[in-house]
């Protein structure tokens, strides 16, 4: 199984410092399954239910939220995890 990290921004984690983890995981699904594994106090963050709450970026190219949880991920890989942003 590849070896890569999870980026959580600050945004996203909050009063806490940015968290990087490492995962073993072969797709975005798993990364973020162990990402939450080891940190499951951001799960409400990233997931609501089964829901994706955010936007991923694998190795700095934004990933379409149709095809981002079945993303293939090698070993060295980076996803971000970028929270909404809204505004106006």
């Amino acid at each position: 199984m590849p070896s890569v990290h999870v980026s959580l921004p600050a945004a996203l984690t909050s009063p806490e410092p940015p968290v990087v983890l490492d995962c073993e995981a072969g797709t975005v699904a798993e990364a973020l399954r162990a990402a939450v594994a080891q940190a499951p106090r951001f799960a409400q963050r990233i997931y609501f239910g089964d829901r994706l709450l955010v936007s991923v970026v694998v190795n700095g190219r934004h990933v379409p939220p149709a095809t981002a949880l079945a993303t293939t991920l090698v070993s060295g890989d980076r996803v971000e995890v970028m929270p909404p942003v809204a505004g106006g």
